[in-house]
C-alpha cells in the first residue's frame, strides 16, 4: 500500500514539475520573441542573432541529452523488470523514471533560461 501512496506523490511531482516547466517556457519564448523577430528581419542586433542562434543549438543539446539518459533509464528498468521487480506498481514506477529521465536536461534549460531572461528583463 505503500508503494501506491509512493506512485501517488511521483505523479502529483511529476505534474508539478510540468506545470513549472511550461510556465518556464512561456516566459521564455515571450521574452525571445522580440529578439527572434529582429533577427528573421536582419535589424536584430549582435546579441538578438547571438540569442536565436543558442536557442537552437541549446534545443538540440537537450534533446540529445534527453534521448541518451531516458535510453540508458530504459535500459535499468529492463534489467529490474528482468530481475523481479515486475509488479504493476513497479512498473509504474519504472515508466516515470524514464519519463524524468528523458525529461530533465529540457526542463533544466527551460528553467535556467527563464530565470536569466526573466531577471535580465529580456
Amino acid at each position: 500500500m505503500d508503494d501506491i501512496f509512493a506512485l501517488n506523490r511521483r505523479l502529483a511531482r511529476s505534474w508539478w514539475d510540468m506545470t513549472e516547466v511550461g510556465w518556464a517556457a512561456t516566459v521564455t519564448i515571450a521574452a525571445r520573441l522580440p529578439m527572434i523577430a529582429a533577427a528573421a528581419t536582419g535589424f536584430g542586433s549582435q546579441r538578438a542573432q547571438r540569442e536565436t542562434r543558442e536557442m537552437v543549438s541549446e534545443k538540440l543539446m537537450a534533446a540529445a541529452e534527453g534521448a541518451q539518459a531516458g535510453a540508458l533509464q530504459t535500459a535499468r528498468a529492463t534489467f529490474k523488470v528482468m530481475t523481479g521487480d515486475s509488479h504493476p506498481t513497479a512498473m509504474a514506477h519504472h515508466l516515470i523514471d524514464v519519463a524524468e529521465a528523458a525529461t530533465r536536461p529540457a526542463g533544466r534549460k527551460a528553467r535556467a533560461n527563464a530565470k536569466r531572461l526573466w531577471t535580465r528583463g529580456g
